[in-house]
């Protein structure tokens, strides 16, 4: 595979717009494992490339045509949308062209391939005659074993392997593995303007003569512009926090115009004045490319300063630099320090990082006491996902003695602070013994409205 650019082009209808997006993200964000595939001996991560104009015409353009030849697969999300999408055709037949349909994966969201019913047919019409090919349908097996079928295309490998994979994680582990994406995107949510003052509340706020000012304009939802111009004076003297307001609102658009460049400047000067938060965003900048040309050295580089400065959110993202080995060597033994001093700060994703080092051996030899204590302190924050994983290590015994009745509080807390599996599994519950309250079905149908597909089949069988 490593002649492609990409392992796969996906082609759409831009009104199925949230369809791609959320294929797109879940296929980047996916692990691939060590010993599972062709690709996992050389890298951890999938690469993919999604189609984001929508141009009607005989001919594909040029550059779009050049991903399609650097691509080894063609995913094509079917729909009816897609099926009456004259540009998906056009794609599809390009790409037909060039690599046969062995290599097209047809992902089915809705509607069917070959209906009566021109209404309902899924396929572009230049899939109609490969009758044969291989795909996976959400209808059918639900979103999340699809997304799995998808990937096993993708990796050459069987379906039912990875299904039994992913079963045998979430009973032994009770932690959720990858998950470097969601921990770069929470570290910038700090970055939000509503949030500026909180990210700081362990560290002075310098009151010199512009510090009253900046405290009462980081209360407000959306500042003035006239809020931005004095920003831009005070940060103009020196001050590094209004240089980082200053450089939020270019990044969201808040009482100025968006400008991803220069609030790139901004936290670039506040970052070098040492302001552990502002170095954070710059890694992050220049992980995600915005506002900077994207840098992996240079985003892992600030991600080491800013923990060095003590920023919990910089020592996991360090963490996860050093466990994924991007930006750096892959050292586990680092990301497994850098996860525990985050811990040790009380930081959230460093106390569910931490216990998932211990749960999978990663930096340190795997201990279930560990990992059980570190999720107990993680739960004992509120953290939905802590509980509904302390749940899962009462039921099965991990690090601590079975437990069901401890299992089913811990569950029905994560449900009443949102989380849908933790939803299911206070239904489940309840229907087999180990709680009381509201009927088992009440919480499953919740479950199934916060998208827990087992929670759907279980609404189905008991609804009769």
């Amino acid at each position: 595979m490593d002649e492609y650019t990409y392992d796969a082009f996906i082609s759409y209808c831009h009104r199925d717009m949230a369809w791609g997006r959320w294929l797109q993200r879940h296929l980047e964000a996916f692990s691939i494992p060590r010993g599972l595939g062709e690709e996992a001996a050389s890298r951890r991560r999938l690469r993919v490339f999604r189609d984001q104009t929508d141009l009607a015409g005989v001919e594909l353009q040029e550059s779009l045509e050049r991903e399609l030849r650097a691509s080894r697969y063609l995913i094509v999300l079917c729909s009816p949308n897609s099926a009456a999408s004259r540009w998906v055709n056009e794609e599809v037949r390009s790409f037909l062209s060039l690599r046969g349909s062995a290599f097209v994966v047809p992902f089915i969201v809705e509607g069917e391939p070959g209906s009566d019913n021109p209404a309902l047919e899924c396929y572009p019409e230049a899939l109609r005659a490969g009758s044969d090919l291989l795909g996976a349908n959400v209808q059918e097996i639900g979103k999340n074993k699809a997304f799995l079928k998808l990937v096993s295309v993708l990796l050459g490998v069987r379906f039912n392997r990875l299904v039994d994979r992913e079963k045998r994680r979430r009973a032994r582990t009770a932690l959720i593995a990858g998950t470097a994406a969601a921990v770069v995107v929470a570290s910038t949510s700090l970055l939000l303007w509503r949030n500026a003052v909180i990210a700081r509340q362990n560290q002075t706020l310098s009151y010199d003569i512009y510090g009253a000012a900046l405290l009462s304009i980081s209360q407000k939802t959306v500042p003035e512009p006239e809020d931005v111009e004095f920003l831009l004076t005070s940060a103009e003297a020196g001050n590094t926090t209004a240089m980082v307001f200053l450089a939020d609102c270019y990044m969201y658009g808040k009482g100025t115009q968006q400008d991803a460049g220069t609030a790139f400047a901004w936290y670039m000067r506040a970052a070098q004045a040492g302001d552990a938060v502002a170095m954070v965003a710059v890694a992050n900048g220049y992980h995600n490319g915005t506002g900077v040309s994207a840098d992996p050295e240079q985003a892992y580089a600030w991600n080491l300063r800013a923990a060095q400065a003590g920023s919990a959110a910089g020592m996991v993202n360090a963490a996860i630099c050093c466990e994924d080995g991007t930006g750096t060597a892959r050292d586990d033994a680092a990301a497994f320090r850098w996860y525990r001093a985050a811990a040790e700060s009380g930081y959230d994703l460093g106390m569910y990082n931490l216990a998932r080092c211990y749960m999978a051996g990663i930096g340190t030899e795997a201990d279930p006491a560990q990992a059980f204590l570190w999720t107990e302190k993680l739960a004992g924050t509120g953290n939905a996902e802590g509980m509904y994983n302390l749940g899962l290590m009462y039921q099965y015994g991990y690090g601590t003695g079975e437990d069901p009745e401890l299992a089913y509080e811990w569950y029905r807390k994560a449900a009443e602070a949102g989380d849908a599996d933790g939803m299911y599994m206070t239904g489940w519950c309840i229907e087999n013994g180990y709680g009381a309250g509201d009927p088992a079905l009440e919480w499953y149908r919740r479950a199934a409205e916060a998208g827990n597909e087992d929670a759907a089949q279980a609404v189905a069988r008991l609804a009769g």
